[in-house]
C-alpha cells in the first residue's frame, strides 16, 4: 500500500457525512446532478481557499453511489483547483468508497467549475456593524 493511499485515506476519515453539514446550493442542476457547498468548509488563507462540496445524483451510479463530498483547495490568483479526495455515500447514507485527490488543474468553463470558483473566491462578507 502506498504511502499517497494512506494519506488519501486518512485525509478522507475528516470529511463529513452527508447529512451533517448544512449545504449551499451552487450553479445549476445538470444532468441530473446538483451541487452545494458546505459554508463552514470555506477557509482561505490569502489567495487560496479551502472548500467542501456536495455532489448530488438523481439516481445512483452502477456502483450505488448517488452523493459525492468533494474536497478541494481553489487557488484565486493562479485560477487552478486541486482536488484533495472524494467520499462517495449510497443512497442510504452509508459509505461507498474513497477516490484519492489529483495535482492542480486550471478552472475551467464547465459550468460547475465556473460555479464552484466563483464561490470559493468571492471576497469575504463584510463584518456585521462594520
Amino acid at each position: 500500500m502506498s504511502i499517497g493511499f494512506l494519506a488519501a485515506a486518512l485525509f478522507l476519515q475528516t470529511l463529513p457525512a452527508p447529512g451533517t453539514a448544512q449545504w449551499e446550493p451552487f450553479g445549476a442542476p445538470r444532468n441530473g446532478v446538483s451541487n452545494a457547498v458546505d459554508p463552514a468548509s470555506v477557509a482561505r488563507t490569502g489567495d487560496t481557499v479551502a472548500i467542501r462540496m456536495r455532489s448530488q445524483r438523481a439516481s445512483a451510479d452502477p456502483e450505488g453511489n448517488s452523493m459525492a463530498v468533494i474536497a478541494w483547495t481553489i487557488d484565486c490568483r493562479e485560477r487552478t483547483a486541486t482536488l484533495e479526495g472524494v467520499a462517495l455515500y449510497r443512497a442510504d447514507g452509508s459509505f461507498g468508497r474513497s477516490v484519492p485527490g489529483d495535482d492542480p488543474r486550471p478552472v475551467g468553463n464547465d459550468p460547475e467549475q465556473r460555479a464552484l470558483f466563483e464561490r470559493a473566491c468571492r471576497a469575504p462578507a463584510a463584518p456585521a456593524g462594520g
